[in-house]
């Protein structure tokens, strides 16, 4: 270190080019190498200056340390003959001139190597039994593989491999932009983008050093191979024939991809018309409704008549929905949205965890399960029955539509009389039970999606997303307007607390038949 301690230390080759030899003490000595002396590697360097002029470093070379498994002299030549029969080695696939060698990939010489706080403990524990000194390198060399801190992340392992994947002069264009591309529009891909570590990349399926063709019967890829490779590590556990046919890759052709074309232009052109609509219509409403309460403002509270809206069972289901619908959304989102710095303040689990699955998994069934009491209450009792044919559509719904737009835009000196369910209801209430429908249905597909076939389940998994946000966007722009932003309303209803709306709700927003509201008031 007396000369490399230098930043600027290095020298100039024939080709004008400056090679720097500065190493930095602190970093090396925390790196995986850092017990090493410089000789251990540079074993031919023995002068200094050093003369003749010191070869490249083989990686391959019996180290200066033992295996503290095995007691023999270390050595990474098992893994290089590994990768030099696989398809990036000499004497594998000859497609390309190309092959990677140990620093093609392994980049980073010195890698400042912090412990976490697990395998400090897993070091505690094995230090009861084994010498220190017979477990260090061990225990550095799992950390920095596979510790909270490591160098291999999902993001430089991907990186590693599109660098040649996506070099015109590396590969040839069957190897290219396709494989990346194509990955980076699965659900693995479009999960990488968003910074979920728990999602495999290349590597991760294609195995670090022992790489080859999909056709190549050793290959991790191969269709013999494959369904272990998806059921490892904890991923696809139990993954069928099914689920494991065909290419990981997003290379659907024909009817398949048009399927799935189809699909997302279909989502997102509702996505579009009918929140842009619904916003248009409120602000609309708004401005119109805040205009008239200031000609005719509210009577005190006290001073109002309060008519049942929603009975006791119905209130019941509506908070154990709506609880368990907020439940979804979030732990929902959170798969999408990417750990960045602003959102620090946002539990982990909420990322990536195994807890946040399960909770979603917990409000699907819960909503599953009040959906389901909801259809026998529509069916078994009387005032379920009576409500759920009030709830159908009628030609009156899209008229009162056309007569309510024309009074929110000053061509109707006053609005439509309303039925029972008016209008806005019935859109909500149908939207939500198409939705859930659509949500039960692809839902369980991706929790059951091990059993395949793939194609399917990426279509369950592409409408689930998008009917997804459809209902979330529907309910804060449609549903929060109208029971708790609406001019008169906010903060919100009481209606889902009390069951009652007041006499003016039922004559502004159910006139047409406000004499079924007295009449189950006198009741």
């Amino acid at each position: 270190m007396s000369c490399h301690q230098y930043k600027l230390f290095g020298r100039m080759d024939a080709s004008g080019e400056f090679h720097n030899f500065y190493v930095d003490e602190a970093a090396f000595q925390n790196s995986v190498h850092g017990r090493l002396s410089c000789t251990a590697c540079h074993s031919d360097v023995t002068n200094i200056p050093h003369t003749p002029q010191p070869k490249a470093v083989d990686c391959t070379q019996a180290c200066h340390i033992e295996d503290p498994f095995s007691g023999t002299p270390f050595s990474h030549a098992p893994v290089a003959e590994k990768l030099s029969a696989s398809a990036h080695g000499l004497n594998g696939d000859d497609t390309d001139d190309f092959k990677p060698g140990c620093k093609g990939c392994h980049l980073n010489p010195q890698k400042i190597h912090v412990e976490s706080e697990v395998f400090a403990e897993i070091k505690e524990n094995c230090e009861k039994c084994h010498k220190p000194n017979d477990l260090d390198f061990a225990i550095q060399h799992m950390e920095f593989h596979s510790g909270n801190n490591d160098f291999w992340t999902q993001k430089r392992k991907m990186l590693i491999c599109a660098n040649c994947h996506t070099n015109d002069d590396m590969v040839d264009d069957i190897f290219k932009d396709d494989m990346v591309a194509s990955f980076m529009d699965t659900y693995h891909g479009v999960g990488f983008t968003f910074g979920d570590d728990r999602l495999p990349v290349c590597s991760d399926c294609h195995d670090y050093h022992s790489v080859f063709a999909s056709t190549d019967v050793r290959s991790t890829v191969h269709p013999l191979q494959v369904g272990e490779t998806c059921s490892g590590a904890g991923c696809h556990e139990g993954a069928s024939d099914n689920f494991v046919q065909g290419s990981m890759h997003a290379r659907y052709s024909g009817w398949q991809a048009d399927t799935l074309m189809w699909l997302k232009l279909i989502y997102i052109s509702l996505i579009v018309g009918v929140i842009g609509f619904m916003l248009i219509h409120n602000i609309l409403d708004f401005f119109r409704i805040r205009a008239e309460l200031k000609k005719h403002p509210l009577p005190p509270r006290e001073e109002v008549r309060f008519f049942l809206r929603l009975n006791k069972a119905e209130r019941i289901s509506h908070v154990i929905m709506f609880m368990s619908f907020t439940g979804l959304a979030v732990t929902g989102a959170f798969l999408w949205i990417p750990p960045v710095n602003e959102l620090s303040w946002v539990p982990d689990w909420l990322f990536s965890g195994e807890l946040r699955q399960w909770l979603h998994r917990i409000f699907a069934v819960a909503l599953t399960a009040v959906s389901i009491y909801h259809i026998g209450y529509a069916i078994f009792t009387k005032r379920g029955r009576t409500q759920i044919m009030a709830m159908m559509p009628k030609v009156v719904d899209a008229q009162n539509i056309f007569q309510n737009l024309a009074y929110l835009l000053h061509l109707r000196n006053e609005p439509p009389q309303m039925p029972y369910f008016n209008y806005a209801e019935k859109m909500e209430y149908l939207a939500f039970a198409w939705g859930t429908i659509v949500m039960t249905a692809t839902g369980l597909i991706l929790w059951l999606e091990h059993l395949g076939p793939k194609f399917w389940v990426d279509v369950a998994r592409l409408v689930h997303s998008l009917e997804a946000i459809l209902a979330v966007l529907a309910i804060i722009v449609w549903h929060f307007y109208l029971v708790h932003w609406r001019p008169g309303k906010f903060p919100m209803s009481r209606a889902w607390a009390t069951g009652y709306i007041s006499e003016h709700e039922v004559e502004e927003e159910h006139g047409l038949d406000s004499d079924k509201f007295t009449e189950e008031y006198d009741a």
